[in-house]
């Protein structure tokens, strides 16, 4: 079975609070519109770097290849609900409990391995989270 590690994406400690693709303001469709827009701080480098990209770096390079690695948005509930539903029920989790979890696995900044919530509200350091997925996946 191949295994899946999930970050849910907490704000963006950077990002521009306008929209569009990139998070940047971006022109009305009446003033030339589009793509049109200046990069976001974020964009900046390194430097505006959030804490989820630190985790998920030191979680990509201290585990296997076969261990899927992914970011998603707290708001694509579309992916996170059956993901949390299934991984509970894997993990026995039934009514009151089951919903819980998955509540706490909607929530940003979380970790998720295979569906079971690890960490809920706050991603823990990067040393932190690898030791944590690891004795999860029995990899220690």
């Amino acid at each position: 079975m191949r295994h899946r590690v999930v970050l849910v994406r907490g704000p963006r400690s950077a990002g521009g609070g306008g929209g569009g693709c990139c998070s940047a303001d971006v022109r009305p469709f009446d003033e030339g519109g589009g793509h049109a827009h200046d990069a976001p701080a974020c964009a900046a480098g390194p430097a505006a770097d959030d804490d989820v990209a630190a985790v998920y770096r030191a979680l990509r390079r201290a585990l296997p290849p076969d261990v899927d690695v992914e970011l998603v948005a707290p708001s694509n509930w579309i992916f996170l609900l059956p993901e949390l539903v299934a991984g509970g029920r894997r993990a026995g989790l039934r009514g009151g409990p089951l919903r819980r979890s998955v509540r706490a696995g909607l929530a940003v900044s979380s970790l998720l391995v295979d569906g079971r919530v690890i960490t809920s509200g706050g991603l823990p350091s990067p040393a932190a989270a690898v030791h944590a997925v690891r004795t999860e996946l029995a990899l220690a």
